[in-house]
């Protein structure tokens, strides 16, 4: 995973794509002494990892983040809250049923209506210029309507609070520097004292968002803390638009890597759908998922001691010859179908169904309105990130340069 790849004339920097990027596998399992953790890159064991409930994604185990970050009684309740959130049982269940009763497909896909008119305001908003950049002039202002509506809290609000997140999701990184802790414990508060009057008055004037039914909703005769409502809050506000903005520009990336892909979907729209499940494979916008094992266990062969950390390497797993046919191909049409980008089991993705509309309207929208979208510039390179698979920047001229 490390040099350069080039697509149709595109050249990617694979060295800044991540902090830490493994090597290619050559085992389903392996130890990487550097990292001290097991590495899955079998579609399998992966599976295994991700469902079996002797691996857990308790991070308030991870002594290491909470010696970086101070004791547990003298975090902000919102990191608290945020790590107790990755727990498993009857506290992770208890934060996550209702809201993924909200995002079901049926009722997202009642929300059609509405995020089309966001992405067709975005796409208003570019329509007539030279060039633009798919990340912060389409992406960005596309999560943030969506995010504004669900929770209902307004776009400048909802703004605010995309830059509190921002600086928060430096606890996903697994090598974040000690100043980058630093700074997402100082936004974790300051996101805190600016949620708490939204919250004060949501409380005494309910709607039908989702803020309101977080704020309302009980579970065994108790209503959630403030705390709980705040961590849900922040945690699908970074859900809501890291993710999905990554994976729109990943996708616009795929299509234009692809021109034969391209003209298959202007040919044939209804494919779009299967075209979101392929990038999904291929181009994930969250590079791993981790695990620690609460007992002994073998994976592929491969001992596993209880207590060890476990990482699944979606850019492998999505790529395993042993569960699709040349794997590298991105193919709309494949027989073998499917991926582990939203994960699986108790932890899966709860917007999973929203992301598959987001992206599936937004590709739809744009290469509708720009048919012969083209890059800007060829010289791209990968957020440093090892959470995310994610461009830095992705400058597009919407009509073929003259």
């Amino acid at each position: 995973m490390s040099g350069d790849i080039a697509f149709e004339g595109i050249q990617l920097n694979r060295s800044n794509a991540r902090i830490r990027a493994f090597p290619n596998a050559t085992r389903p399992v392996y130890f990487d002494e550097e990292t001290n953790v097991y590495v899955i890159s079998s579609h399998e064991a992966a599976k295994k990892v991700l469902q079996d409930p002797g691996f857990s994604s308790d991070r308030t185990g991870n002594l290491n983040l909470i010696a970086r970050l101070g004791n547990m009684d003298e975090l902000p309740p919102l990191v608290s809250a945020m790590l107790a959130l990755f727990t498993d049982g009857p506290t992770h269940d208890r934060l996550r049923c209702d809201v993924a009763r909200r995002f079901t497909p049926k009722r997202v896909a009642a929300m059609q209506p509405r995020i089309g008119a966001v992405i067709d305001a975005a796409l208003d908003g570019v329509d007539g210029l030279d060039e633009f950049d798919v990340i912060a002039d389409l992406a960005h202002p596309i999560t943030g309507g969506i995010i504004s509506q669900i929770l209902d809290i307004g776009v400048d609000s909802a703004a605010v609070v995309l830059g509190f997140a921002r600086r928060i999701v430096a606890f996903m990184e697994p090598w974040a520097t000690d100043q980058q802790l630093l700074d997402a414990s100082e936004a974790a508060r300051n996101c805190s004292l600016f949620l708490l009057p939204i919250l004060g008055e949501r409380r005494e004037s309910p709607g039908e968002d989702l803020l309101s039914a977080l704020l309302t909703m009980e579970i065994d005769g108790d209503r959630l803390l403030v705390e709980e409502v705040l961590t849900m809050v922040v945690l699908l506000v970074i859900a809501g638009h890291e993710a999905p903005t990554h994976f729109m520009a990943n996708g616009v990336m795929a299509l234009l890597e692809n021109p034969a892909e391209r003209r298959r979907l202007q040919e044939n729209p209804y494919l779009y759908g299967a075209a979101v499940e392929e990038i999904l494979r291929l181009h994930h916008p969250v590079s791993y998922l981790s695990r620690t094992a609460t007992r002994d266990q073998v994976l592929a062969g491969q001992h596993v001691a209880a207590g060890s950390q476990v990482v699944v390497d979606l850019a492998a797993v999505n790529r395993d010859p042993a569960r699709y046919q040349d794997p590298e191909r991105f193919d709309m049409l494949r027989t073998d179908p499917g991926h582990l980008s939203f994960g699986t089991g108790v932890h899966y993705c709860v917007g999973r169904a929203l992301g598959r509309l987001e992206a599936e309207e937004t590709l739809r929208r744009l290469f509708g309105r720009f048919p012969d979208l083209t890059l800007a510039d060829t010289d791209l390179t990968r957020r440093v990130s090892a959470t995310f698979h994610a461009l830095d920047r992705l400058p597009v001229h919407p009509k073929p340069p003259a």
